[in-house]
């Protein structure tokens, strides 16, 4: 969604990040006008891009900020619940092993899923896993038995 808003300009896309963006009643300068018509551009690709639950869940609402904020606080949650997540996430990689009789191909696409899932969870300020500790904890992952002489 975010990228859909930004292709459209970014102005857009700045009208969903301001706060104190108000609906005129009646327009006075350029610039009020060119932000109003940012606002009914995010505002109609909001809405446009929306299932009828989610529809439901914004629809009493009038600028795109507004629809941005509630959307974002439903799909990602608070502050408490990304950091928890992101705990479970990082416990999760820190605990990631090969299952009896799984392939390589899917051992690796749960590492990279989990991988992922830490990102996009991640806190201001945690740290990052670098490619060579991912490839490292991928590495040590693989079951000995198969793999010993390899790794």
């Amino acid at each position: 969604m975010r990228g859909y808003l930004q292709s459209l300009g970014s102005e857009v896309w700045e009208i969903c990040e301001q706060q104190d963006h108000v609906i005129l009643q009646e327009r006075m300068t350029e610039l009020q006008v060119r932000r109003e018509e940012a606002n009914s551009k995010a505002y109609n690709a909001l809405i446009a891009c929306l299932s009828r639950p989610e529809f439901d869940r914004v629809s009493d609402l009038f600028t795109a900020r507004e629809i941005w904020a509630r959307l974002a606080s439903f799909h990602e949650g608070t502050n408490h619940v990304k950091s928890r997540l992101y705990e479970t996430h990082r416990r999760e990689y820190e605990n990631f092993t090969q299952l009896p009789g799984e392939s390589i191909d899917t051992v690796f696409s749960r590492f990279q899923s989990i991988v992922n899932k830490v990102r996009a969870n991640k806190p201001q300020g945690a740290q990052t896993y670098s490619d060579h500790e991912k490839a490292m904890k991928l590495l040590y992952a693989l079951d000995r038995e198969v793999w010993e002489v390899k790794v």
